[in-house]
């Protein structure tokens, strides 16, 4: 239950991230704006541990080498995600880059020796079917090339992210939420630094351009709630005994809780198939809160 507890809240902040995230790729350019909200969250968390948690990091090599790889790749999928959101199709995308726990299950599976037992296995087939169904794989675009690379675009931020959390989870168990999270977040914001200063020419970035930028109310709810997610995962790869997949598996509702935030916001009309979908991923989650 504490495991499940935390992937769900994570889900509903990733779900309200989502609707910023939308919003501010029209007002910024998408590969900007992932770098952004990434950097301002990392050191968001960066600054509150120095300030008040200021726990030692364990003498653990392993685990702080897991917990880099993890921000790295962790970054690289945040610009994949930001750049398939502008391309769209939005529902398509969701649906696509929400399957990141399949990757993050084989990676657990096959290099940290995690298990699954059946029920956890039903629970986690009923998630990721629901969410890919409910987020609106079916979804097409009169846009096919546009439509094409937000589908490539989707599917590598879901390879990344995959990794990137299998990774972490390993990290996690090594050296504790507090200490991995403050290595891959550190990471996470030079990877971001250094992305916003060597595209500054492409993308016409000045250091007013960025202060005008973080003022942006949707840049700003898009890190913190991102970051708020974030951080819930984090201590909730706590407590996950199956090497990150089952919170992981769960944290990937969000696309779910965006499609009917859609609705209530701006009246999208919420097709028979999500609706399907979305009973099915919340089905999943009572099988694995069981």
């Amino acid at each position: 239950m504490h495991t499940s507890l935390f992937g769900i809240t994570t889900a509903i902040s990733w779900a309200v991230a989502d609707i910023f995230i939308a919003q501010s790729t029209k007002t910024v350019k998408p590969v900007y704006a992932a770098a952004l909200v990434s950097l301002l969250g990392a050191t968001m968390f960066v600054i509150y541990y120095v300030l008040f948690i200021q726990a030692p990091i364990p003498a653990n090599i392993l685990g702080v080498a897991w917990s880099a790889a993890a921000g790295f790749f962790i970054s690289i999928a945040a610009v994949f995600f930001f750049q398939a959101i502008h391309q769209g199709p939005i529902g398509l995308v969701s649906a696509l880059s929400s399957t990141y726990p399949a990757v993050t299950l084989v990676l657990a599976i096959s290099i940290f020796s995690a298990t699954l037992s059946v029920q956890q296995s039903v629970g986690f087939a009923m998630v990721i079917v629901g969410v890919v169904a409910a987020a609106g794989f079916h979804a097409s675009d009169s846009n096919k090339k546009s439509a094409s690379t937000g589908t490539w675009m989707a599917l590598l931020a879901a390879l990344t992210w995959g990794i990137g959390y299998g990774l972490l989870a390993e990290g996690v168990k090594l050296l504790g939420w507090q200490a991995a999270s403050l290595v891959q977040f550190s990471v996470l914001a030079v990877c971001c630094f250094l992305l916003i200063l060597f595209t500054r020419n492409r993308y016409e970035t000045s250091l007013s351009t960025m202060k005008s930028s973080i003022k942006n109310p949707y840049i700003l709810g898009s890190a913190i709630t991102q970051q708020t997610g974030a951080v819930l995962l984090n201590i909730g790869l706590s407590s996950d005994e199956t090497g990150g997949s089952i919170i992981v598996a769960l944290s990937s509702c969000y696309p779910v809780l965006t499609t009917i935030m859609a609705y209530f916001l701006y009246m999208e009309r919420i097709p028979l198939m999500a609706i399907a979908g979305g009973t099915l991923a919340i089905a999943g989650i009572v099988v694995l809160s069981l």
